[in-house]
């Protein structure tokens, strides 16, 4: 039950650092965090696919709302969620097997790296390309890429943090 509450004051941080401070921060029109995929990166390792799925859409149908995008955050996070075994799997191999989330442990740095970029770079080319429709192709790379660098330095900082907290 501990853990439940844990992750569900988890969601609530992510959501308001989401919408009240990376949503309004003016970095560049290349770069936008979207800060809210370490959620999905740092859920429990053991965590079912249907329970993946449902929680990814929920914190995507939450961001959408918060945003304003229209279905653009549901589509890339639930889409991310379900890739998530696949990417842990390419990443991390059988080293998940007696972790409780995937950072620290028998999880070296480098393939909790891969793991978080894997996912956020996911997430990102789903996100800026149905938000660009293929125009300005470039300029949509561009924005994946340093969009993606910035959420994954994000992502690992709140993994060393998240790991402090609840081990």
């Amino acid at each position: 039950m501990q853990r439940v509450l844990e992750y569900i004051v988890f969601f609530v941080v992510v959501v308001l650092l989401q919408a009240l401070l990376f949503d309004n921060l003016l970095l560049s029109g290349l770069i936008v965090p979207l800060y809210y995929i370490s959620f999905v990166v740092l859920l429990p390792v053991k965590m079912s696919r249907l329970g993946l799925l449902m929680v990814g859409t929920l914190l995507g149908v939450v961001m959408d709302v918060s945003m304003g995008t229209a279905g653009l955050n549901t589509v890339a996070t639930a889409a991310v969620a379900y890739l998530r075994p696949l990417a842990m799997n390419i990443s991390m191999g059988k080293d998940t097997a007696h972790e409780s989330i995937p950072f620290g442990g028998a999880i070296t740095p480098t393939s909790f790296m891969l793991y978080a970029t894997l996912l956020v770079v996911a997430h990102s080319a789903l996100f800026f390309g149905l938000e660009s429709l293929g125009s300005h192709p470039l300029f949509t790379i561009g924005k994946i890429i340093l969009s993606s660098v910035v959420t994954v330095i994000l992502t690992i900082f709140t993994a060393r943090l998240f790991r402090k907290l609840v081990s």
